[in-house]
């Protein structure tokens, strides 16, 4: 059931790569599994966030999501069009769309992408390339 720790810190630091620096990564091992990486807005990035933080979260159920959080409290979810176990440049490429940047092109390959639904052997394989 922990197959989502290796996965996270994959996509952690492709982001990385990108230069879109994160803070930190946590991978819950809760039912369902979830996880969350927030960027180091104290870092220089390729994107300039408009809000007090932002980050990543992700959930087996309900795939990623781009969690923008101003102050006092007010959060905005924004469903990555991704699928479930993307790879992790595809995540890089979602997270760039949606602040508005342009990747370079020949940048890696999205062929590691899953989408099948939780709790199968494909997506516990699909994971475990991570591990």
């Amino acid at each position: 059931m922990a197959g989502h720790w290796g996965y996270l810190r994959a996509v952690a630091e492709a982001l990385e790569a990108a230069g879109l620096p994160v803070a930190d990564w946590r991978a819950d091992p809760g039912v369902p599994r979830d996880g969350w990486i927030p960027f180091d807005r104290g870092r220089p990035s390729v994107v300039t966030w408009e809000h007090d933080q932002a980050g990543l979260s992700w959930s087996e159920v309900d795939g990623w999501s781009l969690l923008l959080i101003n102050t006092p409290g007010r959060r905005t979810a924004v469903r990555l069009a991704v699928p479930l176990v993307a790879a992790p440049f595809s995540l890089v490429r979602a997270v760039a769309d949606q602040a508005g940047h342009i990747l370079q092109p020949g940048d890696s390959p999205t062929s590691m992408d899953f989408d099948g639904p939780p709790g199968t052997p494909e997506f516990e394989h699909a994971l475990s390339r991570y591990a």
